[in-house]
């Protein structure tokens, strides 16, 4: 669902919880600490009083999401390690 509000360009608010502080920083989206419901109101009323900010955080999320998650990323990564692979091997395997 993360990423699907990224793409969306929804505001997120999440707990700062297993990989998320990995995907979203708190400039592109509102992390609160796991079981803090006061925290959760907190930011909720915050996208409610400052719509602007939180648009903003939703566009950065979703360029993070298309820069960092996009396949066209992953694929560059890999024909990479695929080049640097083929570029290394061992002279045994070379006939």
């Amino acid at each position: 669902m993360l990423f699907e509000a990224m793409a969306a360009e929804v505001p997120v608010i999440t707990a700062r919880v297993g990989g998320v502080p990995d995907i979203l920083s708190p400039d592109e989206a509102a992390l609160v600490p796991p079981a803090d419901p006061m925290a959760l109101a907190a930011e909720l009323r915050a996208v409610y009083r400052d719509p602007g900010k939180a648009r903003e955080r939703a566009r950065r999320a979703r360029e993070r999401l298309r820069r960092d998650f996009s396949v066209e990323p992953w694929l560059a990564r890999y024909e990479r390690i695929y080049q640097q692979v083929s570029r290394a091997a061992p002279a045994a395997l070379v006939r």
